[in-house]
């Protein structure tokens, strides 16, 4: 089946940055463009955005667009989208590998309809820079499917090949919980190379952990459009680290130590709230790297535009109070920065097995430079974003 052309997701993209109502699942369903049949199935797949239009909080129209979303399911398929907040072990199936499980039901599965409810429900959490790396990395996989497989992917604009091991096909969405203001509810989206999992509490959103890598990080075209996802954030630790004095660099070497890949990935993987499930970040002299409150003004200005290359992936509303904390003096005091790899080669992003980190009270940023899984010769990122203190809210 094939996902939802890039105009018509731009189209989308630029509808749900409009005012939307209370979030009642009658009223999504109404401006859906659906009505839904006995067996819950929906009669009428017309491709038309969620209109919401009395909200006045992106609270309000997360949640009307989550309600919308819901309501172009068929019975069966709301049955696998919308788990029990409860569900612990699903809330933590996300993964950085394609071919994997994952909760919720796969977009390449969904009329045209649902596709396009799940995207305009990621616009209106996401920022327009997240929304740009979530397209991106989804078109990476359909370009990584025309290379591995000689096919096209089934995503934007592109052929169908669901059934291939990189398709945007096969990216999950998910629902946790009963959509809320006040309640604990949860947004599942991910695939091979991505995991945005956002929960809710009491209105407050935490996303966190939040994956993203791409193959390649060069800018690559397909169908027609190019993208060049994660390039922002490539580019802040690239200028981050590059602005490091030799004495700096010497002293945020992690020394004796060697990266394959983030050490803080999808650790949780199908363990729920195990206690062996549970990230363990480093702690006391295992803290390692240069204080940021060591650094020079503007270097320290590097720091807090690295941080928000990821976390100013999601919506103001969302990451602002995060980014408030990650970057205070109080925090930079305690926040240090470390890299990797090839120490005589320096912090090289084109070299296999350079790493980066940004290890705060609470903010936890890697990045891992890798050799290609599928081109060959050059190296790809991947990259986690996690909350020391709130990791799926604080609620596993």
């Amino acid at each position: 089946m094939d996902l939802i052309p890039r105009h018509l997701y731009m189209i989308l993209v630029a509808a749900a940055g409009c005012t939307s109502t209370s979030g009642s699942t009658t009223d999504a369903a109404s401006t859906a463009g659906t009505a839904t049949a006995t067996d819950g199935t929906p009669t009428d797949s017309a491709v038309t955005p969620i209109a919401c239009t009395t909200a006045t909080t992106q609270m309000d129209r997360s949640i009307c667009v989550a309600n919308g979303f819901l309501a172009t399911l068929t019975t069966a398929e709301r049955a696998a989208a919308n788990l029990d907040f409860s569900d612990s072990t699903s809330r933590t199936e996300w993964s950085n590998l394609p071919g994997v499980t994952r909760a919720g039901v796969k977009m390449g599965d969904l009329s045209a309809a649902s596709q396009a409810a799940a995207l305009q429900l990621m616009t209106t959490v996401l920022s327009t820079a997240g929304d740009t790396d979530l397209l991106g990395v989804r078109a990476a996989d359909d370009y990584l499917g025309t290379l591995s497989t000689g096919g096209g992917g089934g995503g934007p604009g592109g052929g169908s090949s669901s059934g291939a091991q990189y398709s945007s096909d096969n990216y999950t969405v998910a629902i946790f919980g009963t959509p809320s203001a006040t309640g604990r509810w949860e947004i599942m989206f991910g695939g091979h190379h991505m995991a945005y999992n956002i929960a809710f509490v009491g209105g407050v959103g935490y996303p966190v952990p939040d994956h993203l890598g791409v193959e390649p990080k060069a800018a690559f075209t397909i169908n027609g459009a190019t993208y060049q996802p994660m390039s922002d954030e490539g580019a802040a630790v690239v200028g981050l680290f590059g602005s490091l004095s030799t004495a700096e660099l010497a002293s945020a070497y992690l020394q004796g130590q060697t990266f394959s890949d983030v050490l803080i990935g999808p650790v949780e993987y199908g363990k729920g709230s195990s206690a062996l499930a549970k990230a363990k970040f480093p702690t006391g002299a295992n803290r390692l790297g240069v204080t940021v409150s060591s650094l020079t003004t503007p270097q320290q200005a590097l720091v807090t535009a690295a941080i928000t290359a990821w976390v100013g992936d999601y919506d103001p509303a969302i990451s602002d109070t995060l980014l408030a904390a990650y970057t205070s003096s109080a925090a930079y005091a305690d926040t240090l920065i470390a890299w990797g790899g090839t120490q005589s080669g320096g912090p090289d992003v084109d070299t296999d097995g350079t790493y980066f980190r940004i290890d705060g009270p609470r903010v936890w940023i890697e990045v891992a430079c890798q050799g290609g899984i599928v081109i060959q010769g050059v190296t790809h990122f991947h990259s986690i974003y996690r909350d020391k203190s709130f990791d799926y809210a604080g609620t596993l």
